[in-house]
């Protein structure tokens, strides 16, 4: 089980792939509640045949631990420039999805001098009415545990081992909390991001489609692409794997070079 000390807390990861001499490797960033395995499992074997990929569990988050007991999207980004370095890399594809689609639109805004592309899939880049009316809600302990018992048991199931068995609802109120205060980045701010960038997200995500989350970040971002695929929920990378991997794979080809 790979493991490294980045800034105070010890991050688990797996890698998969060779390292290939001229393309920068690829960092995946997980969504909160859940790990590195959940989240990319399903993608990784075909990502892996032509890029070396790395997938950190988030501190915090299943076999990495919290030493400070936070969780910000700021923190997370700072973890995840330190782990490009840490692996040996000046520069990494760094794909994020739901609040790690956040982690990945900060580090293009406020650490571009590690991403060489950036793939942002069902992230927001400001905080909206609908978001402080509707997190804190989904993301009540009581509430889980009431209606959601089978989150509650996954929750428990990949963090306990390191952050403790009642750990889960610690994670969720810290979530919940960065959820409702940032990001929040306004247009002049995007318009200065010089990071290649993707955006995606589902045209039915529940979560971020009602505001239009990825159409601001793409309007906004200098030659940002985006895709909106119709019919599709919060998880694009699963509810339409071989797309996402053809969009993605394409992205990145066109813009790997170290």
């Amino acid at each position: 089980m790979p493991t490294t000390q980045i800034n105070d807390a010890k991050i688990y990861y797996q890698v998969h792939g060779d390292d290939q001499p001229h393309r920068a490797p690829i960092v995946l960033v997980h969504g909160s509640t859940i790990d590195s395995h959940t989240d990319w499992d399903s993608v990784i074997p075909a990502l892996a045949k032509e890029y070396r990929v790395y997938a950190p569990d988030c501190r915090g988050h299943g076999r990495s631990n919290n030493p400070r007991m936070s969780y910000s999207f700021r923190e997370l980004a700072d973890d995840v420039a330190e782990f490009i370095h840490a692996m040996g890399y000046e520069r990494a594809h760094v794909i994020g999805h739901s609040n790690g689609g956040n982690v990945a639109l900060v580090m293009a805004v406020e650490y571009p001098d590690v991403v060489q592309t950036c793939v942002v899939q069902a992230a927001n880049a400001y905080v909206t009415r609908y978001l402080i009316e509707r997190e804190p809600i989904v993301f009540d302990p009581d509430r889980v545990a009431r209606e959601a018992p089978d989150w509650r048991d996954e929750m428990m199931a990949l963090h306990s081992e390191v952050n403790g068995r009642d750990y889960w609802k610690d994670l969720l109120w810290l979530t919940m909390r960065e959820i409702i205060s940032e990001p929040n980045y306004s247009p002049s701010e995007l318009a200065r991001v010089n990071v290649p960038m993707l955006v995606i997200m589902g045209a039915e995500d529940k979560v971020n489609a009602p505001d239009e989350h990825a159409q601001y970040i793409a309007g906004n971002v200098p030659g940002a692409e985006l895709w909106i695929p119709k019919k599709t929920g919060h998880n694009v990378h699963k509810e339409l794997e071989q797309e996402w991997l053809e969009r993605v794979m394409d992205f990145l080809k066109r813009r790997d070079a170290r």
